[in-house]
């Protein structure tokens, strides 16, 4: 589950950002990274001998409250996130266009995401990939409290989008 690693490389990347803001205002910041990797798409389906080449873009804006000591207690974090999608022999291309919300709340130790997660469509067939809506999980297992939504994407679903 490659895909599932990334988004949460990106909660991971904004539950870790480093505290410093005093109590009277939230500590602002944008961040930008590009994730890519390749999936083997045989695994799932002996015809499917092609693999899922993508590279995932996301563009941050972020901001920290602290409490008096400087200690973090909750971060929200405004996630814009392209991805493309390719298959490796035909050249097919699909992309998405994600805009989601990660909220963190150091006290409870819970991280809230809310939005369009991953969300694809293909012409003709129309939404191919869609996990939004609302989950809360764990900070520290990544486990879920709280799904509500279309939850359930993994490596198969993305090979199929861009299967011929």
């Amino acid at each position: 589950m490659r895909r599932h690693r990334a988004v949460l490389a990106v909660v991971a990347a904004v539950v870790v950002w480093p505290a410093g803001a005093v109590a009277a205002g939230p500590e602002r910041f944008t961040d930008a990274f590009e994730f890519s990797d390749s999936i083997d798409c045989v695994q799932f389906n002996p015809a499917w001998t092609f693999n899922d080449d993508f590279v995932d873009t996301f563009e941050i804006r972020g901001s920290v409250w602290s409490d008096a000591d400087g200690n973090p207690v909750r971060e929200v974090d405004h996630v814009y996130h392209v991805s493309s999608d390719v298959n490796s022999v035909t050249g097919f291309t699909l992309q998405e266009h994600n805009h989601f919300t990660v909220t963190t709340d150091f006290v409870a130790g819970t991280v809230t995401v809310n939005g369009a997660i991953n969300i694809m469509q293909r012409r003709g067939v129309g939404e191919v990939i869609q996990r939004t809506g609302h989950k809360v999980l764990d900070a520290e297992t990544g486990e879920p409290i709280i799904l509500h939504g279309p939850d359930r994407v993994d490596d198969a679903d993305f090979c199929a989008a861009v299967a011929p």
